[in-house]
């Protein structure tokens, strides 16, 4: 039998992802599936950013950078911290990689170890807790309740704080409740946070897609927490640029030379044209945001108004960023069709593939078993399909 390291063999696949690819598999059997799974803007990258990437190709960038990113990233990496969070960094203090996640795996495993606890408040992005798990310290789950927006409560923060906590992670806007922090709750959560040690790490992947303003930064609101934060970003889901991979972490200057260390061992630089690429989008035009958010708006209010419809789905909390819906499903939970049970989110979401061929992804892995996560980064013909069919299938589940 094949004996693996005992920490990659703890690890489960990324379940966003493992419900986006059974979605793909039956595209590709012929059945006509909708996805909700993936967390990834049905828009393209736009036109002045792919640009950029055929001159740099043309000019024959094609060759190894520095391993945490070219001197010009790092400036427009720095720019677009001082222009969009007021945060000032120096490129030093400043990582590439391919992708946020990367950069998050990379930073957590240079900053954790054996006996440490890292705090995760949940529902939370599921790979949070992998990583840490990887890196040998323990997640520290800290439950947020429906009640509270999904939002951490300072009292449950400081109670969670022990002497072996090391780090936290806050995600705003959230994946995968669309839960926005306001000044006031980030306000109180850093109260709790400047008196400790912990290091402090912000995931800004959602910031630009917010409903109502702007997504207020906490090393901005309490300066003091940058001496040990990280700040984790990505192109992603602002440009459309999922699949060009780029992400970046901001911090002290050993932590990010630590990741540096490590990620010149597990993947050296991140690719050379995306980096030309890069630096057109945070540098260049920023004119495609604003049509993109909207769009995000409209479907924000149309999936608010069918989840609502839907017998047996709650959502009480309106999402005010990202493009999520976490509806409650716990008034499914015990019904049958056939010899199928519907015990957690996720035997409801592997129901509605089956029946629906409606693609959601179950909240166990999110934290909060009684949710579905359903993405709206596609259209308002899919999405009204895609709820149509989902009615059509729970109206078939008998108590």
């Amino acid at each position: 039998m094949l004996k693996l390291n005992r920490r990659i063999a703890a690890i489960k696949p990324s379940a966003t992802l493992a419900a986006d690819a059974r979605a793909t598999e039956m595209k590709l059997a012929g059945i006509d599936v909708i996805s909700l799974a993936a967390g990834e803007p049905d828009f393209d990258t736009p036109d002045h950013i792919k640009r950029a990437a055929d001159k740099a190709l043309a000019a024959g960038q094609t060759k190894y950078t520095p391993v945490g990113g070219t001197a010009a990233l790092k400036n427009a990496i720095k720019l677009k911290l001082k222009r969009d969070n007021n945060l000032d960094y120096e490129p030093g203090e400043i990582i590439a990689s391919a992708g946020c996640k990367q950069a998050e795996a990379n930073v957590i495993a240079a900053l954790f170890d054996e006996g440490d606890e890292v705090i995760i408040p949940t529902p939370a992005w599921v790979s949070f807790a992998a990583m840490v798990s990887l890196s040998g310290a323990e997640p520290k789950f800290v439950p947020c309740s429906e009640a509270s927006g999904f939002m951490l409560e300072p009292e449950a923060l400081r109670r969670a704080i022990t002497p072996r906590t090391r780090g936290i992670m806050l995600n705003s806007p959230s994946n995968p409740t669309g839960a926005v922090y306001g000044p006031e709750q980030l306000t109180a959560i850093a109260r709790v946070l400047v008196d400790t040690d912990l290091w402090v790490m912000s995931d800004d992947v959602y910031e630009h897609i917010v409903y109502d303003g702007l997504a207020p930064h906490l090393f901005h609101i309490e300066p003091r927490l940058k001496s040990h934060g990280i700040v984790f970003n990505s192109l992603s889901k602002t440009y459309a640029m999922t699949g060009w991979r780029i992400g970046f972490a901001a911090g002290p200057k050993e932590a990010i030379a630590a990741a540096g260390r490590l990620q010149s061992q597990n993947s050296g630089n991140p690719n050379s044209i995306t980096q030309a690429a890069a630096i057109e989008a945070l540098t260049g035009p920023q004119d495609a945001l604003k049509p993109m958010l909207e769009a995000f708006r409209e479907r924000n209010a149309l999936v608010v108004e069918r989840v609502r419809r839907i017998p047996g789905f709650k959502l009480p909390n309106i999402p005010q960023g990202a493009f999520y819906a976490f509806p409650n499903v716990s008034d499914l939970l015990g019904s049958r069709f056939g010899d199928k049970q519907i015990t957690d989110g996720d035997t409801l979401a592997a129901f509605l593939l089956d029946e629906a061929h409606v693609s959601l992804v179950g909240g166990n892995d999110f934290g909060a078993p009684d949710h579905v996560r359903l993405s709206y980064a596609t259209s308002a013909k899919n999405l009204n399909e895609a709820f149509d069919r989902i009615e059509r299938a729970v109206a078939k589940l008998k108590r």
